[in-house]
């Protein structure tokens, strides 16, 4: 139970309840998302070997973030508190893979296009909408 009387089961954490929290897209590593940065950034030629290097890092912790998934989420509250727990764990380690590249790749980028990927839009923050 938590809180105000809520109780943890398959839909407290949104639409794919604890097993949501499994896809590579929780972590913010689609390819949809790539190439949606793509499509906003439009990487230059002299950017391209970075943002590719960027890619192939996105695939490769979204491959990691899928094989760490449990197929089974427990039933007890204990078993899904420590499900969460290397959920988590799994989630910041493909970060912490991703975030290398991501920050070459940043590094790379002219004014502009750090200003097109860090300028609230009008659903909120870029961010939001691309991870």
């Amino acid at each position: 139970m938590m809180g105000s009387g809520m109780m943890m089961g398959p839909g407290f954490m949104g639409r794919g309840g604890f097993a949501g929290m499994c896809s590579p897209a929780a972590a913010g590593f689609s390819g949809w998302r790539i190439a949606r940065l793509e499509q906003v950034i439009k990487p230059t030629d002299a950017q391209r070997a970075k943002f590719d290097e960027l890619k192939a890092t996105s695939d490769r912790a979204s491959e990691a973030l899928r094989l760490a998934r449990p197929t089974d989420v427990p039933t007890a509250a204990v078993g899904r508190m420590e499900f969460m727990e290397k959920r988590m764990e799994a989630m910041l380690q493909s970060i912490k893979t991703m975030r290398p590249a991501f920050e070459a790749f940043y590094a790379t980028l002219s004014d502009e296009q750090k200003s097109r990927l860090d300028t609230p839009s009008d659903r909120g923050r870029f961010w939001r909408h691309l991870w």
